[in-house]
């Protein structure tokens, strides 16, 4: 009996393959940012021009600009920007550091938030800001439930940093 049932076993097989070649087809429509699952749009009520700050570029993606900001100081953008959820469930949003190799970035050297001056804030004053690219739920995120926004504040800290400036610098969001 005990011949039979490894027999039996051994014809059915593990399901192991070494190599599949499958031919599917996909479509894929993209979005201005302001329209997206994941939506970003200026903040109409900011407390200045928003257009000064936030824009939306040629590509529909939304770009940030900061100029003259004062050195060795803590500027804050309070009430920004919005992040919205326009998708179909529940997720924990947050930025992230540069997926590239640390350094790259010239807005957020090795680090968001960390030894970067730019920072991200939920309404409550604390930072959206966590971890690295792959970290899973990391300190930092918050939830942002089906339908639902938030209004984002930007701060750059320029404190000990001498007279430099960044350019073309890029923020991470991550939802999952």
């Amino acid at each position: 009996m005990g011949a039979l049932a490894t027999g039996s076993a051994a014809a059915v097989g593990t399901g192991a393959f070494s190599s599949i070649e499958a031919e599917r087809t996909v479509s894929v429509e993209t979005t201005d940012d302001s329209d997206a699952n994941l939506a970003f749009y200026a903040y109409e009520e900011f407390e200045g021009d928003e257009e000064d700050y936030v824009t939306e570029g040629e590509d529909g993606t939304i770009e940030f600009n900061f100029e003259n900001v004062n050195r060795d100081a803590v500027t804050t953008f309070e009430d920004l920007f919005v992040v919205q959820n326009n998708g179909s469930q529940s997720v924990q949003i947050r930025v992230a550091n540069d997926p590239g190799e640390p350094g790259e970035d010239p807005i957020w050297g090795s680090g968001v938030g960390t030894d970067g001056p730019v920072d991200i804030k939920h309404p409550d004053g604390g930072s959206i800001v966590g971890g690295n690219f792959q970290q899973t739920r990391p300190d930092g995120s918050i939830e942002l439930d089906t339908g639902d926004s938030l209004v984002l504040t930007v701060e750059i800290d320029t404190r000990g940093r001498g007279d430099d400036s960044w350019e073309d610098g890029t923020i991470y969001f991550e939802a999952e």
